[in-house]
């Protein structure tokens, strides 16, 4: 049965990246509807609001469907006038921002793209220098400084470790080096002495052979590489590995960044 599809755009005045975030973790609990994503940042006057209300208006007459939008909209007047467009229209802070004000007994500020803004200068310093710590030690193409990692992640190729890496440096500010079990690990039975010594930071991170296998295959089509049966093997000899050294052990076939590197802070604990 085909999905029904519905248009939807996440607003803001600033990056929009909040409304995207929370409209799409609501629109997640409507699963029969194929929802087709449009952001707007940067809709900071009137005359751009007007625009995108002209837009949404054009939208509605050609499918006969108002667009969903879901906004982050400090500015009275853009918010008043695209509440009153061609559209349903969510504005995510007004429900919650003043209800908070008052529990804490403080007036919001109304700041437009706060929450992306460089309001903490170190703060902003640590990601990056978490970032360029992920990258430097993705692979294991340097195994220096592994000692300062935070995490160091352990998995076969293609297990999902260079973007969980990434995504713990972005967005928790830590370095997270990371290892791919190799044939050689696998013929020398054992792990570099230097994990070793930093046993306590190493996280194995699996994969049902299935999937490890369809990526594979599209990465090096028709390889051992990437054939099931030495994707099964590679993975079982990983898994003794994590038993041996009595790893925390996530599965990545089905689970999403945010869930994974949830997981890992709360074992990292």
């Amino acid at each position: 049965m085909k999905k029904e599809n519905r248009l939807v755009y996440f607003v803001s005045e600033s990056t929009a990246i909040t409304a995207s975030s929370l409209g799409t973790s609501l629109l997640s609990q409507f699963p029969d509807i194929e929802f087709i994503h449009h952001r707007k940042p940067f809709i900071n006057t009137m005359k751009k609001a007007a625009a995108f209300a002209d837009e949404l208006l054009a939208e509605t007459l050609k499918s006969g469907i108002k667009p969903l939008v879901f906004a982050t909209m400090t500015d009275k007047e853009i918010n008043t006038l695209l509440a009153a467009s061609s559209c349903h229209y969510y504005e995510l802070f007004s429900r919650y921002i003043h209800e908070i004000g008052n529990d804490l007994g403080i007036k919001p500020t109304s700041i437009s793209g706060a929450s992306h803004g460089l309001i903490s200068p170190s703060s902003y310093d640590k990601r990056m220098e978490s970032i360029n710590y992920a990258l430097l030690h993705d692979d294991a193409m340097s195994m220096k400084n592994i000692n300062k990692a935070d995490v160091i992640l352990l998995g076969v190729s293609r297990s999902g470790k260079t973007p969980t890496c990434l995504y713990l440096a972005l967005q928790f500010g830590l370095r997270a080096a990371n290892y791919p079990l190799t044939e050689d690990d696998f013929l020398k039975d054992d792990i570099p002495d230097v994990l070793k010594e930093n046993r306590d930071k190493l996280i194995g991170l699996t994969i049902h052979p299935k999937r490890l296998a369809e990526i594979r295959e599209k990465r090096r089509a028709g390889s051992k590489y990437a054939s099931l049966a030495n994707c099964r093997i590679e993975i079982n000899h990983a898994l003794e590995f994590f038993n041996r050294y009595g790893l925390h052990v996530f599965d990545t076939s089905s689970s999403s960044i945010e869930e994974l590197s949830t997981l890992i802070i709360q074992a990292m604990r």
